[in-house]
């Protein structure tokens, strides 16, 4: 059977990502280089220190007097290195009986066989590549530059007062991302970082614009972002502050990306995600430990309200109307929100693997009326008192089997805690590019819904309603092909993208969402008891594999439940998980 292609996030957008490079980015600031780059580059600028930029290669009983310092490799040692090596932007396999007298830097590479050779001074290794810049034969490594986010996608920013950098710009624009209720949203205004002795302040004052038609002076046009933030400590500290906002607010934003969703509207004319309004305030405060850690504790009032679907342009089929945007529960709520991150993906002494872990729970209360809710009213809607606990975890491990082979596995899931039903703005669903590719974004049967919990009585927008949903997933990617060609020797400066590395990758996905009640005659396989998970058998699983280049992944993906699914290509601006 020919296979039926079906694009997902973006069809077309390979030529427009290659375009969005000359708008996307603002270069605002530079981090500076680690600890770690430094020295390998120490160790390439030594008068005696033997450079090869390419594939290097000692083969056993060969001796070298001094440091070795390889650039793009790959380093394959088997004799005595009576200095130094330092192996950048390259992986490295040591032979039984290799012998490096001093030390041994990696700098975005894998190691092999460390335990079979001999090294007498430190191994020191970090996983991301290094930037760097050539003048001569000389090499300096240069930090990552921070840059602000282009037209599509939501504004990110490297926190500068943990170097003690301080900053001021009276007019500051960033993009945020591109959906249908907004169109395309910026925000401008001033900005203010100051380091003080103690730590640093920081100030903004945003405003909110949405270009979506019609565009009038209103709050569905204009809104507002306001923070400030006091910080004491660095590396390790906490941070108060305070934050006022007028924003439209996204759901199920664990799924997608801000660049995917924006440019499968922009192009696509879909759009992936559903929004709601908040209006309010929060206070916070955010302890943290590094740049891989952090814990954040907010308390917020804000008022919810809903937002219909605009008419923003899109690249191909505009004469169509947009997907509406669902009706949300809306009313005044007061949020206890504690969320956790912990990242040691960027650790430098993590060779073998690492690990990704984001927590949230939310406690929320208020007075709700449930517009959002897959009912037929006979009587208007009143607001309800509402009460309610919800939870959400997202636990990624990433395993180095081999020098360019890695297995990366994934568990997420949560949702209802306890006390009455979410709203809908919470509920929450799988199925889809970001989750479970070989399965059409809300395509499920209503009524049999496996993956947005959708019931028979159909809302505008099909909202995700599952009570709790959870998802497993499993990669499996090896470099290849362009590791072996790739040579930046005429290039001042080098920084990852389609010459990076490339990888094939070989995926499998299982997950569902369902309901938490008693058991229901009518739909059985749809509710489970509040401790109770639904069996193995019923979860929805995909298998798949692709290419992925670094910054752009091809894939081809197939459920494994139904014989007359297609095979669905999906395209990603970023890796799966």
């Amino acid at each position: 059977m020919t296979p039926r292609i079906f694009p997902t996030t973006a069809t077309a957008c390979l030529a427009l990502a290659l375009a969005a490079g000359q708008v996307s980015a603002q270069r605002s600031g530079r981090d500076q280089p680690t600890a770690i780059a430094v020295r390998a580059a120490n160790i390439w600028n030594g008068a005696t220190t033997r450079q090869v930029n390419g594939a290097f290669e000692l083969p056993a009983g060969e001796v070298i007097d001094g440091s070795v310092a390889v650039l793009n490799g790959p380093v394959t040692v088997a004799g005595t290195i009576r200095g130094s090596l330092a192996a950048i932007n390259a992986d490295v396999r040591l032979a039984p009986g290799a012998r490096i007298e001093r030390d041994l830097v990696i700098v975005g590479g894998n190691i092999a066989g460390i335990d079979q050779a001999t090294l007498t001074g430190e191994l020191a290794q970090q996983a991301e590549l290094m930037r760097y810049r050539i003048d001569d034969v000389r090499l300096d490594p240069e930090g990552e530059p921070t840059y602000d986010d282009g037209w599509w996608s939501a504004r990110k920013r490297v926190r500068d007062w943990r170097n003690a950098v301080g900053s001021q710009e009276f007019l500051y624009v960033a993009s945020r991302t591109y959906n249908r209720v907004e169109g395309w949203s910026f925000v401008a205004g001033p900005r203010v970082m100051r380091p003080t002795p103690f730590g640093a302040v920081n100030l903004e004052l945003f405003g909110v614009g949405r270009t979506a038609p019609p565009m009038q002076w209103d709050n569905a046009t204009i809104g507002h972002n306001a923070k400030a933030e006091v910080l004491f400590g660095r590396r390790v500290g906490v941070a108060v502050g305070a934050r006022a906002f007028d924003v439209v607010q996204p759901t199920e934003t664990w799924q997608l990306g801000e660049g995917e969703v924006g440019l499968g509207a922009a192009l696509l004319h879909r759009d992936f995600r559903d929004y709601y309004s908040r209006h309010g305030g929060e206070v916070f405060a955010r302890f943290v430990a590094g740049r891989g850690a952090d814990v954040t504790i907010a308390l917020s009032d804000e008022q919810w309200a809903n937002r219909e679907a605009r008419d923003p342009w899109s690249f191909s089929r505009g004469d169509r109307n947009w997907r509406p945007n669902p009706s949300f529960d809306v009313g005044s709520v007061h949020l206890l929100s504690t969320r956790l991150r912990l990242d040691t993906r960027d650790r430098v002494r993590s060779p073998w693997g690492a690990w990704y872990i984001a927590a949230d729970l939310e406690q929320g209360g208020g007075r709700l009326t449930r517009l959002g809710a897959p009912i037929l009213p006979i009587v208007p809607l009143q607001p309800e008192p509402v009460w309610y606990s919800r939870a959400f975890l997202d636990v990624r491990r990433y395993n180095r089997l081999a020098p360019g082979m890695a297995l990366a596995l994934r568990v997420a899931g949560g949702g209802w805690v306890a006390g009455d039903p979410l709203p809908t703005q919470r509920r929450l669903g799988v199925g889809g590019a970001g989750t479970l590719p070989g399965y059409d974004f809300r395509g499920e049967e209503p009524g049999r819904d496996r993956l947005s919990c959708t019931t028979t009585i159909i809302q505008a927008g099909t909202p995700a309603q599952c009570d709790r949903v959870i998802l497993a997933q499993a990669e499996l990617r090896s470099s290849f092909l362009f590791d072996g060609v790739r040579n930046d020797q005429d290039d001042d400066w080098w920084r990852p993208g389609f010459n990076g590395r490339t990888a094939w990758v070989l995926f499998a996905d299982a997950g569902r969402g369902w309901m938490v009640g008693p058991a229901n005659a009518a739909r059985p396989e749809m509710f489970y008891e509040r401790g109770a998970l639904p069996p193995f058998s019923s979860y929805r699983t995909d298998v798949g594999a692709g290419v992925d280049f670094g910054e752009l992944g091809l894939y081809w993906a197939k459920a494994l439940d139904r014989d007359d699914s297609p095979v669905r290509f999906i395209l990603r601006l970023q890796r799966r998980f």
